[in-house]
């Protein structure tokens, strides 16, 4: 999974550009975006691929708006710096919450497969001795003696 981030700029409607008897739709806004590169896997299904898909676009959502809120603290008057950084926080928040949303999908996927004896071998030994101290000491004694000779 590679990821890439870019900077863009999209244009927009703002409210001073009716007023400045401007355009409509000319103003640039400069923005983050990040986008990242899914890995197929095999064992997924259709909906299971969608359901990725829909987690990744939430993750790369909310990392390009921690980086344009990130962008956007350093310009934006003092008394609003904090609540622009907490909100900052929330969108890193809701990246944390898909990218382990993503990781308990690929686990319960990984679950099912080992379940299957897709994923790794699965190999049960029951050795079952029913023997008193004695005769397990006679049997243990006759074999070193065995090997010994």
């Amino acid at each position: 999974m590679s990821s890439e981030t870019k900077k863009i700029n999209v244009p927009i409607e703002h409210p001073l550009e009716e007023i400045f008897d401007l355009e409509p739709g000319t103003t640039i806004m400069p923005r983050t975006e990040v986008v990242t590169d899914l890995v197929e896997a095999e064992e997924y299904d259709d909906k299971d691929n969608e359901i990725e898909e829909q987690f990744q676009s939430v993750y790369d959502h909310a990392i390009s708006a921690f980086e344009d809120l990130s962008a956007e603290s350093e310009v934006v008057e003092g008394k609003y710096k904090a609540r622009v950084g907490e909100v900052a926080n929330q969108a890193l928040s809701t990246a944390l919450n898909a990218a382990k949303e993503k990781a308990n999908l690929k686990k319960h996927k990984d679950k099912i497969e080992v379940s299957k004896g897709k994923l790794g071998t699965k190999t049960i030994n029951n050795n079952l001795i029913v023997a008193d101290r004695n005769e397990l000491l006679k049997e243990l004694l006759g074999k070193k003696d065995e090997e010994t000779d």
